[in-house]
């Protein structure tokens, strides 16, 4: 960057500058600048996967724009200078501010998100695409669009998007359009200058140059709109790549961004050598502003294992010089083995796979000539895009309880024909391992209140041998018959294996099942599980509800996608999707099928309801909709509208089930009255959930629940275990909301024998331990579970059978 002197200069120069069709700056212009949100509040954006938060780049961007033009004598104002809570304004305030000023133009600054695949800019103004409320709105918005496009070359997509917000935004009603154009009395533009939530343009907005780029291209644009002369001085602004490496987050094929970014990279720009240090925030961006027009050369260099290398561009007064640059490998550095792994030499599963990393692109025939396993197991080989990561895994297994050993001989040689400089060897001990094992069912033994469509799912310690499977692996009833199986499944992945099931026909109500593994369920190296063995489980008490359906699933045309809906975050855009499922469906001929993939340890996935039906104002009432679970262990809440705009956000349960079940809160639980507007399901990653899942939702319903429905919540699971019960038992169940809980143990005759339980406890699951008195006989005992939650609502009451056998 030049200094601030130059700088001057610059401005200076060109004051001096006049003709006789246009003016030499914007003195007497008056311009209001306001940098969208504020605060990191809830209508903020922030790119998990990248930290960027878009208030603190519309404020960088609104800030260096301020000094750009008031560099050429306009006078600005701003919304805000600084982000926090308290500058978040309202927008009818910002638009007083603007008309209190008198201004002559407003911009809005801010970025875009929607799928996390596309990376454009957008400009908007007041009213109908071919209607505007001020013609110069329209005019100003398509001369930022184009200075926007002019500065990038990494767009996804080349069409002008230059729109009327009465045009771009039907479903907010006639003549709505946005609330920050909404009562200016001087022509307008929001500027989406890029999507945030396309990661490589997320960490090129990390750097705060990038941002000042962007801010040049607006003032070039207040400089045409104007008719001002043209800056005299060019922009140099590019992104240093490898050729040979692609990043590992989503990017559009074909684009430049299909090729990493190198971070480190030392960029010199001669005549004059101005050095720019490129950051290490993955975008590879460098900046030279106010450049003379000429030739140059800029040199790239810093990085060890690149060769020095230059590039000649021209500069040209007032636009920038787009100067990407793509380094090269130097192909004769010897390559290295990185890491090996995992390193165990003892205990190693059957099945383990292992991992080679090396530093530079390999020759894979080179590397698997030289790859040898003692004993020999026929093995698979799987490269990454670079060739710089090999894993290789058995094709069936090893044998247990044996001594291997890797050797990679320094045959193995780099794409350029560079071998390794040294031999590596590893060992490693196989686990003894005499049997599969089951490591985990869905019911679990024991489980009360298990859905009438669940998905029976069974995890092994191995891939299955699916064919003895499907045989043997079967849903029993009480007379032993086993129930007909639909939509079969299997699972390898992590060396492990699962298969999962739903049945032909809806299970009985308060009626005992069990799941039913033969001995001779096998892996894929013909190792059996044994012996038979069982699962017991009972299923719901009372009947499901019946009432109005809302919301049927049946338009998908009405969902948001996640990463449309607002308040979706740290998720990855182009894995999370929600769309119609015409396979999974509880009724019509729809429901709606959610992908999600979290992307850290905090993510929130909402999918919003444009049509937002209403639930009613009957405080008596209940609403539910029929989920299909994916045992995630996130928690699913339902949002509301009341008072037409206010949130109310409901915690429903924790998604510990596999199948359809009906999830349903009651109205009191919403905390509001008058009509109330289902708008969101939201899924809310949790410390023991699962990053990834797939969920389905069918008929959202409100109906007026009966007694039975009062006296045993079907929403709420209540697990003991083990059942029958000897000495030490569990209670495990969860709580939508915080609540006083009271469990106590009834003989078949309904007289109370023990209070279990008796505090309050927080939002989640919870496992109570109980052992019992050793004056209770065997025999079958009720155990009741009552819930208050701590801010009103009615008491729900959860009840199963414990068989004690001492």
């Amino acid at each position: 960057m030049i200094q601030r002197k130059l700088f001057i200069c610059l401005i200076l120069s060109l004051l001096s500058v006049s003709s006789l069709f246009s003016q030499a700056d914007l003195s007497g212009y008056k311009i209001f600048v306001n940098p969208g949100h504020g605060g990191y509040d809830s209508n903020d954006r922030h790119i998990i996967a990248t930290d960027f938060w878009e208030s603190e780049g519309n404020l960088v961007k609104g800030l260096y724009l301020r000094q750009l033009l008031m560099n050429l004598n306009a006078t600005v104002y701003m919304s805000r200078t600084t982000n926090t809570t308290d500058d978040d304004l309202a927008l009818s305030v910002i638009d007083e501010m603007a008309n209190s000023a008198n201004v002559d133009f407003f911009l809005s600054i801010h970025s875009n998100g929607y799928a996390g695949t596309s990376n454009q800019p957008l400009t908007l103004f007041r009213g109908y695409d071919n209607a505007p409320v001020f013609a110069g709105a329209k005019t100003m918005a398509t001369i930022i669009w184009q200075k926007l496009y002019e500065k990038g070359n990494c767009w996804t997509n080349s069409s002008q998007y230059v729109k009327g917000d009465w045009t771009f935004y039907p479903d907010w009603g006639d003549q709505v359009g946005l609330g920050v154009l909404r009562t200016l009395n001087m022509p307008g533009v929001l500027s989406e200058g890029s999507f945030h939530d396309y990661i490589s343009e997320s960490w090129r907005m990390r750097n705060e140059d990038f941002l000042h780029h962007e801010s040049w291209a607006l003032l070039r644009s207040f400089l045409q709109y104007y008719n001002i002369n043209p800056s005299q001085y060019g922009v140099i602004a590019g992104v240093v790549r490898d050729t040979l490496l692609t990043p590992s987050w989503y990017f559009k094929p074909g684009t430049r961004d299909q090729k990493m970014p190198l971070n480190g990279v030392k960029v010199t720009l001669t005549p004059g050598d101005k050095i720019y240090n490129v950051d290490n925030l993955n975008n590879g961006f460098f900046f030279y502003d106010s450049v003379t027009p000429g030739t140059y050369k800029i040199y790239f260099d810093g990085l060890a294992d690149y060769y020095r290398d230059s590039l000649i561009v021209e500069v040209t007064a007032n636009t920038s010089t787009l100067a990407d640059f793509y380094m090269q490998y130097d192909t004769l550095k010897v390559p290295q083995l990185v890491s090996f792994g995992p390193e165990q030499t003892d205990s190693t599963l059957f099945n383990q796979a292992f991992t080679f990393s090396f530093s530079l692109p390999m020759n894979p025939d080179s590397v698997k000539k030289a790859l040898q396993l003692v004993p020999s197991v026929d093995m698979t080989y799987t490269w990454d895009g670079e060739y710089k990561v090999l894993v290789v895994k058995p094709l069936a297994g090893y044998a247990s309880k044996t001594n291997y050993t890797f050797t990679l001989g320094t045959r193995a040689c780099s794409k350029w024909k560079v071998s390794l400089d040294q031999e590596k060897v590893y060992s490693f001990v196989t686990f003894s391992r005499q049997n599969l094992k089951v490591e985990k069912t869905y019911p679990t033994d024991g489980r009360s209140a298990v859905s009438l469509y669940p998905q029976m799912r069974v995890c092994f310690d191995a891939p299955l041998n699916e064919t003895i499977a499907s045989a043997e692996i079967n849903v029993l009833n009480s007379s032993g018959e086993a129930l007909a199986k639909k939509n079969e499944g299997f699972i390898s992945s992590g060396g492990k294996g699962v298969y999962f099931f739903e049945l032909e026909q809806p299970l009985s109500l308060d009626a005992q099942y069990r799941l039913f593994l033969g001995a001779g369920v096998s892996d894929g190296t013909g190792l059996t599980l044994g012996e038979d063995t069982e699962y017991s489980f009972t299923t719901h008490i009372s009947p499901y509800p019946t009432g109005t359906v809302v919301e049927s699933y049946e338009d998908i045309t009405k969902f948001w996608d996640p990463e449309s809906s607002g308040s979706t975050t740290g998720t990855s855009g182009s894995l999370t999707t929600f769309t119609a499922s015409s396979e999974v469906k509880h009724a019509g001929s729809y429901s709606g099928r959610l992908n999600y993939v979290f992307t850290g340890t905090s993510g929130v996935c909402r999918v919003f309801d444009t049509s937002k039906p209403s639930i009613g104002s009957d405080a008596a009432s209940s609403f539910g909709i029929w989920v299909f679970g994916d045992l995630s262990n996130n928690l699913l809440e339902y949002w509301f509208y009341s008072n037409g705009s206010t949130n109310q956000i409901v915690k429903v349960d924790t998604i510990d089930w596999a199948g359809w079940e009906f999830k349903s809160i009651p109205f009191t639980s919403i905390g509001a009255s008058g009509d109330i507007l289902f708008h969101s399901t939201v899924i809310r990653q949790t410390g023991i959930g699962e990053t990834s899942g797939t969920l389905y939702f069918d008929n959202g319903t409100t109906f007026i629940p009966t007694g039975i429905e009062d006296q045993y919540a079907d929403d709420i699971d209540l697990i003991i275990s083990p059942n029958p019960l000897v000495n030490n038992g569990k209670i495990r169940f969860n709580l939508s909301l915080d609540s006083f809980v009271t469990i106590s143990l009834y003989g078949l005759d309904g007289r109370k024998v023990a209070e279990i339980f008796n505090a309050e406890l927080e939002t989640g699951v919870n496992e109570i331990p109980w052992v019992p008195a050793s004056y209770l006989p065997d025999g079958i005992y009720i155990i009741r579970l009552d819930i208050k939650p701590e801010r009103g609502g009615r008491v729900t009451t959860k009840a199963a059978r414990w068989v004690l056998a001492r």
